[in-house]
């Protein structure tokens, strides 16, 4: 009886079984929730389900192929055929169920809703705003919350910067629905303006012919950033921290045109990064920072036509106030 084994049929019915045997695996590891909040082992917990169905299944097919007659083995065979193409179908139209899903979730992550008691999102002009604050480039503050530095958008390559009112920061960012947004179009001239942004959009600096726009950052967690939206009322947003670049103080200070201090008469320049070294007493009309170490700041001392005239170092900050303002064109 051992021949019927290896005859033609018995083969098919072996690998119907195989596969058969897969997809039961697979239906049971779906039914007790298997894989389920198991992150990226759960497929892995899944798949393993289907590996051990196919070793159980080819048990069952060697037994049945030795105990019964070719006739039932053909019976068999064509049941095990038509139940392969019934969950092949269902197993293909949940996979169709989730890409949809998945596609709604971006579509609903990409088309920010307007959120509630507040205005909706409204056209803005770079070149036309009547906030005259928006234009500011120069900068002072006596304020004990400085934050930690400023964060820019790369809007050269995200014409759209969303903003997150209030995440759960247990979660990651794609489980989450922007509340509102910027979005940035290149001008005919070459740089960027803004199209839309909320009503209330006031960050520390915007001059997008000059290509500057900058927000306080408050704080950051693996995929946010806190920024200051508006310089009067301290209103804060979340924005993707990929959407952008964060300047901490000492690296957005290397970036300014020039610095000068808040009170000239109180502070001066130093030939070392200590209030008791000896000071410099060359006459300037700003100064370049070149190198920042902890509360101190090197800089190049430059007169009217620009040239650098000297070097020494000036205490920027101090019991955690600045103590210089900065202004990021000439």
């Amino acid at each position: 009886m051992a021949h019927k084994m290896l005859k033609g049929y018995s083969f098919l019915f072996y690998f119907l079984m195989l596969v058969f045997s897969f997809f039961v695996g697979l239906s049971y590891a779906g039914l007790v929730g298997a894989g389920k909040n198991q992150g990226l082992a759960g497929g892995a917990i899944v798949l393993g389900y289907g590996v051990v169905g196919i070793f159980v299944g080819l048990l069952v097919a060697l037994l049945v192929a030795y105990k019964f007659e070719r006739e039932v083995v053909f019976k068999i065979n064509i049941a095990l055929a038509i139940s392969i193409v019934g969950f092949w179908a269902y197993f293909h139209v949940k996979y169709l169920e989730k890409q949809k899903a998945k596609a709604l979730e971006k579509q609903k992550i990409e088309q920010p809703k307007t959120p509630k008691n507040e205005e909706q999102t409204k056209p803005i002009s770079s070149e036309a705003e009547p906030m005259a604050k928006l234009y500011r480039t120069d900068f002072q503050s006596n304020e004990s919350d400085l934050g930690l530095g400023m964060f820019t958008p790369n809007f050269s390559e995200n014409n759209v910067l969303y903003f997150y009112g209030s995440p759960n920061l247990e979660k990651s960012l794609m489980e989450h629905s922007p509340t509102d947004s910027i979005t940035f179009k290149k001008s005919e001239y070459g740089g960027y303006k803004i199209i839309t942004a909320p009503p209330w959009l006031m960050p520390d600096h915007l001059k997008l012919d000059y290509g500057l726009l900058y927000f306080k950052v408050q704080s950051v967690t693996q995929e946010l950033v806190e920024v200051v939206v508006n310089t009067l009322s301290n209103k804060t947003v979340y924005v993707d921290k990929h959407q952008g670049r964060i300047l901490y103080w000492p690296e957005f200070f290397l970036t300014v045109h020039s610095v000068e201090f808040l009170d000239s008469n109180a502070f001066s320049v130093h030939l070392k990064p200590m209030d008791h070294a000896s000071k410099i007493n060359i006459t300037h009309s700003f100064m370049k920072p070149l190198r920042i170490s902890g509360e101190w700041m090197f800089v190049a001392l430059v007169n009217d036509n620009f040239d650098a005239v000297g070097k020494g170092w000036v205490r920027w900050l101090k019991n955690g106030k600045f103590l210089i303002r900065y202004s990021l064109l000439s």
